[in-house]
């Protein structure tokens, strides 16, 4: 592991962005968002053609900045100072979203809250039978946020994208991938060897034409940053309810909430 949560590994066509704090369930704290963040900006005028995203250890990515809502209930961190890491959490997803390069998550565990957001903002995630995702917003008495709101219902339509907000449901590989959540799913054995096979494909592939397809395929989405700011200020404002303290403090109980 490197001392930065992030560790960015560069080839002459690929970008590998790993989250390397394996202890920490790969959090997307605001310190690994900003690590993105900086690893994605300008990347198109490199020589690159395609990013990869994944996890040390068990879990692609854990969590959001849960020590900011620990921080914020307890009385440490004043509301700027969330709402400050929220938004760094926020604007990896992003900026995620918006690299005009192919993007990949390789998701071999758990991708849960703001790390699932940040791999449905990905256009192509292969899964292996461990992985896992879930959009557990309500564990802490929040509303969706991270720019899920408008990035699930595409995938899932709005019907089961709602249910999957509701209940937070852990979802298995398998459920995920019948739901197209994941875009391929392979076994272990081979997974590692499949991954290779399609980074190639895309390292290889004609640079303008990628990226203007992919321009094109997203040219009838409305705003993810927009949504991204609307979601921000509902959670602000429920950060000030009883259920939000509820919420951060049976977490940190271990316990279920009392809502």
């Amino acid at each position: 592991m490197t001392d930065a949560p992030v560790s960015i590994e560069r080839s002459e066509t690929v970008v590998i962005c790993s989250f390397d704090n394996p202890d920490a369930r790969n959090a997307l704290t605001a310190e690994a968002a900003t690590h993105l963040v900086d690893a994605l900006d300008g990347i198109e005028d490199t020589d690159a053609r395609c990013v990869l995203f994944r996890g040390e250890g068990d879990t692609f990515c854990g969590s959001g900045d849960v020590a900011a809502h620990v921080d914020r209930v307890q009385g440490s961190l004043e509301e700027s100072e969330w709402r400050d890491r929220l938004d760094a959490t926020a604007e990896a997803v992003a900026a995620v979203y918006d690299c005009p390069l192919p993007t990949v998550a390789a998701i071999e565990g758990p991708a849960f809250s703001e790390g699932a957001c940040l791999a449905l903002a990905c256009d192509l995630r292969l899964a292996s039978p461990d992985a896992s995702i879930g959009f557990g917003f309500r564990r802490f008495g929040l509303a969706a946020g991270a720019g899920v709101t408008q990035l699930l219902p595409r995938v899932v339509g709005p019907d089961v994208a709602m249910e999957l907000l509701y209940t937070g449901e852990l979802v298995d590989a398998r459920r995920a991938a019948d739901l197209g959540l994941f875009t391929r799913l392979y076994p272990v054995a081979t997974f590692q060897d499949e991954l290779a096979s399609l980074l190639a494909t895309l390292s290889t592939g004609p640079a303008a034409a990628m990226q203007e397809t992919k321009r094109l395929c997203r040219a009838e989405h409305c705003d993810l940053r927009a949504a991204i700011e609307r979601e921000c200020e509902v959670q602000a404002r429920l950060a000030t309810d009883a259920d939000f303290e509820e919420g951060v403090t049976a977490f940190v109980e271990q316990r279920d909430p009392q809502f």
